[in-house]
């Protein structure tokens, strides 16, 4: 039996250069329309969340400086372990089209990570600097990858990922106090940031290794991101891991588990 594919040559080799891969229009529109369906219920109902989805929230003394969107009235800004929320956010987190893909990218036997999403409620303000994924989830090897899902539009001042093309080839970073890489270092490395502006629906893919940056969201609507991470089976894992569902194998030899 032939092994199934979902990127071409092209993609993968891009991938490869440059540490992150945009699938547009990932999403069917009634796919995106279940995703934002589930996202919307969770944000609406912290209450009646499923045991073990984490909660975090903007502090209470932003919610009279900005206009409040009714999809996310507490302004929630994360939630944790996500494949526990439901039988939807599950089947998530082992799309094969997503899991296969990571197998083509990263080595043919693929094991989950952790799954979460950013929210960011309008006029969010980022705090977050450059900065790689890989010293907060230290493996002996960095064969990682996260599956970015894009519930919203997101566009420069409408919290678009920012990336640094080719910087997850340089290794691991120097990183201040705050995990920030040195600014020094960015200027020397010389490359002009990219920024995912996407359409809901899409999928971005990116490296454990690249430079990355979430970015401000000014417009008066919320915009939610579901955040899946994954890894090789033999990246063995150094940081401790208790998600959801951790290693959890989800491909052999390419192949669904």
């Amino acid at each position: 039996m032939r092994r199934k594919r979902v990127l071409d040559t092209s993609q993968v080799t891009f991938f490869q250069e440059n540490g992150y891969l945009v699938l547009k229009d990932f999403w069917s529109k009634e796919e995106l329309a279940e995703a934002r369906q589930e996202m919307r219920y969770l944000l609406q109902h912290p209450e009646e969340a499923r045991r073990g989805v984490g909660y975090s929230y903007e502090p209470k003394e932003e919610l009279a400086k900005h206009p409040v969107d009714p999809e996310n009235p507490s302004r929630v800004w994360m939630l944790f372990d996500t494949p526990l929320a439901g039988d939807w956010w599950f089947r998530n987190i082992s799309d094969t089209r997503i899991t296969v893909a990571m197998s083509q990218l990263l080595g043919p036997n693929i094991n989950f990570h952790n799954g979460k999403a950013r929210i960011k409620p309008p006029g969010y303000g980022s705090h977050q600097g450059w900065h790689q994924d890989f010293p907060y989830e230290h493996h002996d090897k960095p064969d990682l990858a996260a599956a970015l899902f894009y519930l919203d539009d997101t566009a420069v001042g409408a919290s678009a990922t920012e990336v640094i093309p080719g910087s997850h080839r340089q290794g691991e970073w120097r990183h201040d106090a705050e995990n920030f890489v040195l600014e020094e270092d960015l200027k020397r490395f010389g490359r002009e940031p990219v920024a995912l502006a996407v359409s809901a629906g899409s999928v971005a893919i990116i490296h454990v290794l690249i430079v990355h940056r979430a970015t401000p969201n000014t417009t008066a609507f919320n915009r939610s991101t579901i955040i899946n991470e994954y890894k090789t089976m033999e990246a063995r894992d150094q940081w401790g891991n208790r998600c959801a569902f951790a290693e959890m194998p989800l491909t052999r030899e390419g192949k669904p588990f």
